[in-house]
């Protein structure tokens, strides 16, 4: 490709695709764990976020599992608040409030006794539901790089 600004195109294209396409993907296996309540799937992927920023903030922990486990229970950044996951989604209070009563019955979230954050349980992460419909998220990122690096090749 001699153009440069069609690179950019080509990407940003690929990209558009591959995001909407990983959010409906996505949004769906998940909503299939959750008898297809997408208010659940938005609360649930709203906790996911904070947890995985809180695990992304333990990254010089040790790699152990029950290292790793004690560690993020004991962080004081774990979790986010009803009023955060709200905010976040858009999904009254109220409504925030049951769908999190219902999600901690299933052993999806639970509430921290310190702080009163919603985290999602180690144990969450590897029910094999979860875990399955992550591997297949990684799977469609993987899909997305190998693309791009297959565009990449054609413009050397």
């Amino acid at each position: 490709m001699d153009d440069p600004n069609a690179d950019i195109s080509v990407l940003t294209r690929l990209e558009l695709y591959f995001s909407i396409r990983q959010f409906t993907r996505t949004t769906r296996r998940f909503a299939e764990i959750f008898a297809y309540d997408y208010e659940m799937v938005m609360i649930f992927f709203v906790v996911v976020e904070a947890c995985f920023q809180a695990i992304l903030n333990l990254g010089g922990a040790s790699s152990d599992r029950d290292s790793i486990e004690q560690i993020y229970l004991e962080s004081a950044s774990i979790g986010v608040s009803l009023f955060g996951i709200s905010d976040a989604s858009g999904i009254p209070r109220e409504t925030v409030r049951r769908k999190v009563k219902a999600l901690t019955d299933l052993g999806y979230v639970a509430v921290s006794e310190k702080t009163k954050n919603i985290y999602i349980p180690i144990s969450a992460f590897f029910d094999l539901n979860i875990f399955d419909a992550f591997r297949l998220y990684v799977a469609d990122i993987d899909q997305f790089v190998r693309t791009l690096q297959f565009y990449a090749k054609d413009d050397r």
